[in-house]
């Protein structure tokens, strides 16, 4: 009933019309949305809908649907000036018509790519473009020239991508704000030069190269002014080698509000090093980025508001109101290992929150924290997954 009723009010605020395949209207639709069960039977009609500039076809299904190669075409062909491209739920495959859409400002696609190729340098309009590759290579390679995409603004890839070098460094700095994800060999000089303007910055591969400052590695990150979103994501299993947070990585990226560290093992001793950076309200640590059974941080992390730990090897923590003074939220995740939570964060008057999944053994003494708040007359949201009374019928 629900998936009904938000249909009809889609359509009569012409938010986007699901029409049945002979019912559709040229003229007044200008949005389109297909369920990937009924496109086959529509575009056999080989429509024409030159009024249609955003074709949406949605589904539930997490494995994209075959898409053949002539009901791409045809796709091409019923909407020439098509603006908006959303068909994650389908396997795309590129095409010549493909090509001469040159009024796309949006692009979601889906398929087998192993490179993006150079013709997506023609898309002058685009401004946000997310690609989902089921190839089973590392990485995305980018042979496209996106530095001449002067509004391009968004660039999302479930692998890391591959950058190619700016032709020119000289010239308009590119207005991309979001990069999700990137190559840490892509994070060169002359690129992130470029890409100045990144809010958004996810990396992922192998940290060791990256932050051993190797072709500049990490130092590159400086170039990037307006950094605010900053994610590493180790991909290495098994690292030989140790790897260490650069004594410089707070002036690096000084602007960075929100930092996700996954896969990093870096001893906990290193994690006072973050406490430097003036402007992080949201820090998460995931799966094993720190390693250690024992966490006392020796500094203040000044403005963190949320703090996240999730699969970690954590067992004893030590902290207070001075370490974090303004903490909202903390959130704790798989440390099945965690004996408690500080008692002492009781004394944080900002504290709202705290979540914790899978975290059994601290959840008294997150219970003590609530009650020492609240004979404060301070408020404190505890949730508690699995619930308690579920988790004593499982045992």
């Amino acid at each position: 009933m629900l998936y009904q009723f938000c249909k009809k009010e889609a359509s009569n605020k012409w938010l986007f019309q699901e029409p049945d395949q002979s019912k559709l209207d040229p003229d007044t639709c200008r949005r389109l949305c297909i369920q990937p069960s009924n496109l086959s039977d529509f575009l056999s009609t080989a429509p024409v809908a030159e009024h249609v500039r955003s074709f949406y076809c949605f589904s539930s299904k997490q494995k994209p649907i075959d898409l053949s190669a002539n009901e791409t075409k045809l796709i091409h062909k019923a909407f020439p000036l098509m603006r908006v491209l959303d068909v994650e739920s389908l396997k795309f495959i590129f095409s010549k018509d493909f090509n001469q859409l040159f009024h796309l400002r949006y692009i979601a696609i889906s398929g087998d790519f192993k490179a993006l190729p150079p013709t997506f340098g023609k898309f002058w309009n685009l401004q946000t473009l997310i690609l989902n590759t089921s190839t089973l290579e590392p990485t995305l390679e980018v042979k496209a020239e996106i530095w001449n995409l002067l509004q391009l603004r968004h660039l999302h890839t479930n692998i890391p991508a591959k950058l190619p070098s700016p032709t020119t460094t000289t010239g308009k700095p590119s207005c991309l704000q979001t990069l999700s994800m990137v190559a840490p060999e892509s994070c060169e000089k002359d690129v992130l030069a470029k890409a100045c303007n990144v809010k958004k910055l996810s990396i992922r591969g192998q940290m060791a190269a990256f932050l051993g400052a190797y072709k500049g590695g990490i130092n590159n990150l400086e170039e990037l002014q307006c950094l605010e979103h900053l994610k590493l994501l180790n991909d290495v299993l098994f690292i030989n080698k140790t790897l260490h947070l650069p004594l410089a990585f707070s002036k690096l990226v000084r602007t960075v509000k929100k930092l996700t560290l996954t896969n990093t093992r870096f001893a906990w001793s290193e994690a006072d090093k973050l406490g430097k950076l003036e402007s992080l309200e949201v820090l998460k640590f995931k799966e094993n980025a720190f390693t250690g059974e024992f966490w006392k941080p020796m500094s203040g992390f000044s403005a963190i508001q949320v703090l996240w730990i999730e699969r970690s090897e954590l067992e004893s923590w030590e902290a207070s109101d001075y370490n974090f003074p303004v903490l909202r939220q903390l959130v704790l995740i798989s440390c099945d290992k965690l004996d408690a939570v500080p008692l002492e964060l009781a004394d944080i008057p900002s504290l709202q929150e705290m979540r914790l999944d899978n975290t059994s053994k601290a959840v008294q003494s997150a219970k003590n924290v609530r009650d020492s708040k609240t004979s404060k007359s301070m408020k404190l949201k505890l949730s508690i997954f699995p619930p308690e009374n579920e988790s004593k019928v499982a045992q």
